[in-house]
């Protein structure tokens, strides 16, 4: 974003100052790469950058607020209102008719029995926790109206057939709680499917003799929560046999665990720093890049790829919401317990 021109900064000067001076107590004025910038105390409460950032946007103008380097000071950075472009919905239609594709073929030639009802029965379950994810993400962007695009979902080769899905946030966050709610709200949703999913498939898939399996080849890992659904049912000297549903519920508990993990601008990354600063989520996010590294090392092969993309990830940081300053509220801050509640269920053993 360049800055604003010579000529139209007294302009914004003259339009700025008069909100902010109502509010708060100025202590200087400048020029901060091309943009107004004002050095403020700390308001008295934060309802009131709130305030401020609204007056700021019906005049066509956005607040970048951030601690100063002075004791209880806040510097207000002046920047053009973001305006996203129309967005492109070809390439979203397109992959997702590609993922749905490689989605029902890996259903249709990974299980065993009727082939056709196979390759629905696990595309409907694993869309259905894509979807929802996915979902949760746009409409929560849409609720604090922030532009956001549709789902961009990634086709891959059988056993899985897809690796997921993203959406692009298409304009800044405003503020702490919004990078929070946007965060936190897609592997929640997609979770809760998940977690049906993993009761239906569980109690709906069979169970054989160990002795009487052959050529069983047994997943590399299985999510605490399967793990513990299935010690339900399953006895001593037996092994259950995971019908569609119930691999596709293992998919979607394993989708859930690696976006939730506090790094990069994955959506545990969000979480993380709508509550700590850029040094300290840079800080986090490299050592559980590196932790996912080592742990593909001597345990999990198939996660060195997704550690490698989070380590290099990392090292672009996350930029935070537009008002670095104001603090997640209460409410959000209980729901930490359920972020952890819910990594640890998906966690894979």
């Amino acid at each position: 974003m360049s800055g604003v021109e010579s000529a139209s900064l007294s302009e914004v000067f003259s339009k700025i100052e008069p909100i902010l001076s109502s509010k708060l107590k100025i202590l200087q004025e400048s020029v901060s790469n091309g943009f107004p910038n004002f050095l403020v105390e700390e308001p008295q409460e934060n309802s009131i950058l709130k305030e401020l950032r609204k007056q700021a946007e019906d005049l066509g103008y956005s607040l970048v607020i951030r601690r100063a380097q002075e004791k209880k000071t806040l510097s207000i950075l002046v920047v053009p209102k973001f305006r996203p472009q129309k967005a492109d919905v070809k390439w979203n239609i397109a992959l997702l008719f590609a993922t749905i594709g490689t989605v029902f073929y890996a259903g249709y030639v990974s299980f065993e029995g009727n082939h056709l009802l196979n390759a629905i029965e696990y595309t409907l379950t694993l869309f259905a926790i894509l979807v929802t994810h996915e979902s949760s993400h746009y409409f929560t962007s849409k609720r604090h109206g922030l532009a956001a695009s549709l789902p961009y979902f990634i086709p891959a080769i059988p056993p899985i057939g897809t690796f997921g899905a993203m959406i692009r946030a298409r304009e800044p966050f405003k503020d702490r709680n919004q990078l929070f709610d946007v965060g936190f709200s897609g592997p929640f949703g997609g979770f809760v499917v998940a977690c049906i999913a993993t009761l239906i498939g569980v109690f709906t898939s069979p169970i054989k003799p160990i002795a009487s399996v052959s050529n069983l080849s047994p997943l590399p890992f299985v999510p605490l929560l399967m793990l513990l659904v299935s010690d339900v049912v399953v006895k001593q000297n037996q092994v259950l046999i995971l019908n569609p549903v119930a691999f596709a519920a293992w998919v979607g508990l394993i989708v859930t665990f690696l976006n939730a993990l506090p790094t990069a601008q994955l959506d545990g990354g969000h979480v993380l720093r709508s509550f700590v600063s850029a040094r300290v989520h840079h800080t986090i996010s490299l050592i559980t890049a590196l932790s996912l590294i080592v742990l593909s090392i001597f345990v999990i092969p198939s996660f060195l790829i997704m550690g490698i993309l989070m380590l290099l990830l990392s090292a672009y940081g996350h930029p935070g919401s537009m008002d670095d300053y104001t603090r997640v509220s209460k409410s959000r801050k209980a729901l930490l317990f359920l972020w952890v509640a819910m990594l640890a269920l998906s966690l894979p053993i």
